[in-house]
């Protein structure tokens, strides 16, 4: 409709434009024959002025008129038409460019649209099948191992030395194999949002410690020292117990697996900053390399698994899950190491996640109620 506009309006300037050319251009020959005019004889003037008009004469007044009413000069008029002719062709390529620019647009964002909703339904149908899969798996994986852990018991009679070590043998993988599949079910229900977060009062210090004899006697085996600096201060806080346990536990046996010798520690204490805690799990093992620290918590990422003599097993998920339960309870982690001297985990917890949770509730359901401003309400 703005392009009609602007295209009726430089027509009628083109119009203008031209018949002041054709106006100047009679002005002109009128002067140059202005003494012939003035020596006309009276009789001759009365028989012109009894004779009507003609149509050069009519628009050449019409425009002397006009040229006198503004009070400039004809030339002038001419060049302003011009002028104004050209600012509208201008305006004309301006309005078209940006209705084309702004016709792209839209469509660049609809396609993003359209592409984003794609990849969310791939993601939901992705974790949606490792779920299913996962509970498929895990049922008659737990037939196996609990057949094997009653024959190796000597329940269903008498078992020779030789098949007993068989069967610790598939006890043993069928465990690691379990774990995996926990491991993919745990992600899976993180991914969809479907593991709610259950905020209670704890004791962060015995929360630690209550691991202690666990981790222990699995360092002893490996000849690893484990160190624990903790502060005296039982640092009570209100977070979710179960997730905060698994996180310290997963980091815990990350830290026993890629470490041959030399100690893993463990730190926990408060930060200057107010209403914030931490906790380092350090250890002197493998370390990680540059190239994969920025991917390190990313699903299925395993920064040792293309060295056979490094691999240690596992699917990659477990720095996944740490750092999906951490930012459900609006806690973060970060990591730092160099290849071959080890790495440290960093924790930074706040000492109440049920205020964090419930002001973000408490401004989703706000948003749902009030309308924004400038949205047009529902009549």
């Amino acid at each position: 409709m703005a392009s009609r506009n602007f295209l009726a309006a430089a027509v009628a300037i083109i119009a203008l434009a031209v018949g002041a050319a054709f106006f100047v251009q009679n002005a002109h020959s009128s002067v140059a024959s202005g003494t012939t005019v003035n020596n006309l004889s009276a009789a001759a003037y009365s028989r012109q002025v009894s004779k009507p008009p003609s149509l050069d004469e009519s628009q050449t007044a019409v425009f002397t008129s006009v040229s006198r009413f503004l009070g400039v000069n004809k030339e002038i008029i001419v060049y302003a038409s011009v002028g104004v002719l050209s600012v509208l062709m201008v305006a004309m390529i301006i309005g078209s460019t940006n209705a084309n620019s702004r016709s792209r647009t839209e469509a660049q964002l609809r396609l993003l649209i359209e592409e984003k909703e794609k990849a969310e339904n791939l993601a939901r149908l992705k974790s949606e099948f490792l779920n299913q899969v996962s509970h498929e798996l895990r049922t008659p994986l737990a037939v196996i191992i609990g057949y094997i852990e009653c024959m190796t018991d000597g329940l269903y009679g008498k078992i020779e030395s030789k098949h007993q070590e068989i069967l610790q043998v598939v006890a043993k993988q069928s465990a690691h194999l379990k774990n995996m599949i926990d491991q993919i079910l745990i992600y899976s229900r993180l991914e969809a949002g479907k593991q709610p977060v259950r905020v209670e009062d704890i004791q962060l210090t015995k929360a630690i410690n209550d691991m202690k004899d666990t981790f222990e006697f699995l360092c002893r085996q490996k000849g690893l020292d484990l160190c624990w600096e903790l502060a005296r201060d039982p640092m009570p806080i209100r977070s979710d117990s179960t997730r905060l346990k698994e996180v310290i536990s997963n980091l815990l046996q990350n830290a026993v697996k890629y470490t041959d010798r030399g100690s893993v520690s463990v730190r926990a204490g408060k930060l200057p900053t107010k209403d914030l805690l931490f906790i380092e799990v350090s250890d002197t093992g493998m370390g990680i390399s540059e190239q994969h620290l920025p991917n390190i918590f990313e699903p299925f990422m395993q920064a040792h698994k293309t060295s056979s003599t490094n691999s240690r097993g596992g699917i990659g998920l477990g720095l996944s899950i740490v750092k999906k339960h951490l930012e459900q309870i609006r806690a973060t982690i970060s990591v730092e190491s160099k290849l071959g001297q080890g790495s440290t985990f960093r924790i930074v917890l706040p000492r109440n996640c049920d205020n964090q949770v419930t002001r973000t509730s408490w401004l989703s359901k706000l948003r749902k109620l009030l309308p924004f401003a400038g949205e047009p309400q529902a009549t």
